[in-house]
């Protein structure tokens, strides 16, 4: 699950001055990519999907219709599924989608989009632009991965190395142009610099559903997968761990504090919000409270030191500031969020 851009927008509120790997300074605006879920009969108009902004941390109302009451509103195309972003942290119009239909493009800050894929490029799962190349980027799809080296208007595939294609979720090295990290329904995979074929550096067989890494401690990554547990590792994705008591269990995201690289947060099917503040030494588990223990997605703020954003299915969005001792409550009831990221806010976005 990549990174999400503040698409079309006045200036983004917040605080905090954080720096990413790739150098953006914030303040950060939190948007979420969804699918309104519950209720839904087929066939019947499409309910708002795909990109919203909280607007309760900046934005303008004039950016798209008011989603909920707890501020959320919706921007971009009306879409049945978005599963990611990625951008240009040098010039942030330039926006990537993940998108069922193909790798969606704008150019201009959101203002205009297109399909960048051909029709054999469908089901695409994620989608990762190199920050120290920008022309080069990486999609992760149903049928493989595939790479551009011209910002998306050329495409051809590059698995070499994957035994079984399906791909889940793809992070570039924000330390090391050109090295890639990949995880599919066979483990984790890594690209080395001028490489063309990927190489396994996990089990084999281990369904990976999301890899993240540290914005303060590039060697530090995390993993999880379908069955399989949490995973992580201290040396840049070349060796995983897999984590006491969490063998057998189905995560889905998983999240690393930007402040502080010893906090980590895992959901899943059934798992509440698998939390460690050492490191990975201990974990403890929480939201035992929330009423559902089944989430999708979850992220640490970028503006507020130590909040965790939780995402469940479909019984809403709830964030914590003491670690899972309370949550509130942030809108998005009925909804299923494939992802929730904090991008860079800019003036220059809202005018139109």
């Amino acid at each position: 699950m990549a990174l999400l851009l503040c698409v079309g927008l006045s200036a983004c509120a917040g605080g905090g001055s954080l720096r990413s790997s790739s150098g953006e300074a914030g303040p950060w605006t939190l948007h979420a990519a969804l699918i309104k879920t519950q209720g839904y009969v087929v066939g019947s108009p499409l309910a708002s999907s795909g990109l919203h902004l909280l607007h309760g941390q900046g934005g303008s109302p004039e950016v798209g219709a008011l989603s909920d009451s707890a501020g959320w509103y919706h921007v971009g195309w009306n879409s049945p599924r978005i599963s990611g972003i990625t951008y240009d942290p040098a010039n942030t119009d330039v926006m990537f989608l993940a998108g069922g239909n193909g790798v969606i493009r704008t150019l201009d800050g959101g203002r205009s989009w297109k399909v960048v894929t051909g029709w054999e490029v469908t089901e695409v799962q994620d989608v990762a632009l190199d920050p120290s190349r920008p022309n080069e980027v990486y999609l992760a799809s149903a049928y493989g991965i595939w790479k551009s080296d011209d910002l998306g208007d050329s495409w051809r595939e590059h698995h070499d190395g994957i035994r079984r294609r399906y791909t889940q979720t793809i992070e570039v090295d924000a330390s090391a142009p050109g090295r890639v990290l990949a995880g599919s329904e066979k483990g984790l995979f890594v690209l080395d610099p001028g490489a063309s074929s990927w190489r396994l550096v996990s089990r084999d067989g281990l369904d990976v559903l999301d890899i993240q890494q540290s914005r303060s401690d590039s060697d530090r990554w995390v993993a999880v997968a379908e069955e399989g547990g949490i995973w992580l590792s201290i040396d840049g994705g070349e060796t995983w761990d897999q984590q006491e008591g969490t063998e057998g269990m189905s995560f889905y995201s998983a999240a690393i504090n930007p402040f502080d690289a010893d906090g980590i947060a895992a959901t899943g099917l059934d798992t509440g919000v698998h939390l460690t503040t050492d490191g990975g030494l201990t974990w403890r588990r929480i939201g035992s409270d929330l009423g559902t223990q089944h989430g999708y997605e979850l992220i640490y703020d970028w503006n507020v030191p130590g909040r965790l954003w939780f995402a469940t299915l479909e019984e809403g969005v709830y964030h914590t500031d003491d670690e899972g001792a309370t949550w509130e409550g942030a809108g998005l009831d009925g909804t299923m969020v494939f992802d929730m990221q904090f991008v860079p806010s800019s003036e220059k976005r809202g005018a139109r």
